[in-house]
């Protein structure tokens, strides 16, 4: 790994992928390429404004990349499904075809835990041959599944290229931000009944997992969850908030009607993603574990520990 280029580095986790390569002995140079500057620009960082979708070949060839980490993705759910799969689906293709070309000699995608789905039958925990059943009507879950098997399609076709893939759960930390961090954080924070309990992984633990993996040069899916769970009651009590929680088929027809009026400031997602607080999705992780004797440093609670103090820290510093 001496030049590595990232997709989406400018993001929240591309972001610390992109700082932690920087500061790595033996790697030269880190090509962030995202549609937004990046917040901090370390020595070795060099930033190309750019979207997966576009032609690649000349940023590949100038800067000799052998090592990419295609972490570009619509995260926060948004009206226009078509072009959430577009940019998705698209723009992995693109990368990957980039990365064929270029002849680079690993390729690493972030997947996430949700390509298992959402479901009342969910084996548990989830192991990486368990079925991918990404949910149809909820677009993340559902093109994570789909860019699944565009990926082990191209591993296939392409052995002399380590094509490694991560399937994380919740990760969590002081950078946390999404929708779902943000409706944690409400005074009074509606919840789907039932609810299930959810697993969190730090970001830094992710990223270390992440390299690691990269190092090893290894192929094929990996879990990646801390040990233990928590309730959603739970983690909005931790953030200092009251927990609501509604019966599903009340709430699931009075939140789709917020997302089509747009109203933002009673949800940020479609009714469909209440799945993930309802339905169990915890994975098991020991793959990671025997193979590369990786540890965790942090556990569920703990992690989510760390963003808790993230936010009450912030709120603390905007009182003063």
């Amino acid at each position: 790994m001496k030049n590595i280029l990232i997709t989406g580095g400018s993001g929240y986790f591309g972001s610390k992928l992109a700082q932690r390569f920087c500061a790595m002995e033996g790697v030269e140079r880190v090509v962030s390429l995202d549609i937004k500057a990046p917040a901090a620009t370390p020595e070795k960082l060099l930033f190309v404004r750019a979207d997966a979708r576009q032609p690649l070949d000349d940023i590949f060839a100038e800067n000799g990349i052998d090592t990419v980490v295609h972490a570009a993705w619509v995260l926060p759910p948004i009206h226009d499904k078509g072009l959430m799969e577009d940019i998705n689906l698209g723009g992995t293709t693109n990368v990957l075809e980039a990365s064929r070309r270029a002849g680079a000699r690993r390729f690493f995608y972030t997947s996430s835990a949700t390509a298992y789905g959402f479901h009342a039958d969910n084996q548990c925990p989830l192991t990486e041959d368990s079925p991918l059943r990404g949910n149809d009507d909820f677009t993340y879950s559902k093109t994570k599944r789909i860019v699944e098997g565009l990926i082990a399609e191209f591993a296939a076709r392409n052995p002399a290229m380590a094509v490694c893939w991560a399937r994380p759960c919740f990760v969590v930390g002081p950078g946390f931000n999404n929708p779902l961090a943000r409706h944690l954080q409400k005074r009074l924070a509606v919840l789907p009944r039932p609810s299930a309990a959810m697993q969190f992984v730090h970001e830094d633990d992710l990223t270390r997992a992440i390299v690691e993996l990269l190092r090893a040069g290894a192929r094929g899916p990996y879990n990646v969850g801390a040990s233990g769970v928590m309730t959603t009651s739970e983690m909005v009590r931790a953030l200092g908030g009251r927990p609501l929680p509604v019966p599903v088929g009340l709430l699931r027809p009075l939140n789709a009607l917020a997302w089509a009026l747009r109203l933002g400031f009673i949800t940020e997602f479609p009714s469909p993603a209440l799945k993930l607080m309802q339905h169990p999705w915890v994975v098991d992780s020991g793959k990671l574990e025997r193979e590369l004797g990786f540890a965790y440093a942090h556990d569920t609670r703990q992690a989510f520990a760390a963003f808790a103090e993230h936010v009450k820290a912030g709120r603390k510093k905007r009182r003063s």
